[in-house]
């Protein structure tokens, strides 16, 4: 397994393709909270954002490796404690440490900790952006979600969602099948 290196599958075209690269699989994390840029879409705006990818990463894994989304999440916020770092704060509430062109863009109260403060509105956003993600999973050869139990953030927690409802028993189940259009 080799990672894209945050660089996208559009930098690894006709690299290692078959035969030479029998057995050998492409990585690709899919986080959109890395950036002002990323942090400035609204929440339809992440989803549209995922749908984009489906076609890119799905014609790159026909065409040159195999492919997982090698880590994801339903956060649209880098809010969660020491995700940044330790102590370091966030780009969304502009606490982030060492970067004084953060702009804020919110505030993190009821986007990240316990799910009990989520609202209805912000569980639906975070099962439509784990149904999207999943699809694009589909296209390619899976996805790995990050992760099973977060310490306090259960926007990153598998098994919060699935106790939340925003995460589906069934992973195939969609309630919003035609997200994508």
């Amino acid at each position: 397994m080799i990672g894209d290196g945050f660089l996208g599958v559009d930098s690894w075209q006709n690299f290692l393709t078959y035969p030479s690269a029998e057995g050998v699989l492409m990585d690709v994390h899919q986080y959109q909270i890395f950036s002002d840029q990323e942090l400035n879409r609204t929440q339809d705006e992440h989803i549209q954002f995922a749908c984009s990818l489906i076609p890119q990463w799905a014609n790159f894994s026909s065409a040159n490796l195999w492919t997982i989304m090698g880590e994801w999440s339903a956060a649209s916020t880098d809010c969660a404690l020491w995700l940044n770092g330790r102590g370091v704060g966030s780009r969304w509430d502009g606490t982030l440490q060492g970067d004084p062109t953060t702009q804020v863009h919110g505030l993190c109260d009821d986007l990240t900790g316990s799910s009990a403060t989520f609202s209805s509105d912000y569980k639906t956003f975070l099962r439509k952006y784990w149904e999207v993600q999943s699809v694009i999973g589909d296209s390619v050869q899976g996805n790995i979600w990050w992760t099973w139990k977060a310490e306090n953030a259960d926007e990153w927690d598998y098994s919060k969602g699935l106790q939340g409802g925003w995460i589906p028993q069934d992973p195939t189940e969609r309630l919003y099948p035609n997200i994508c259009g």
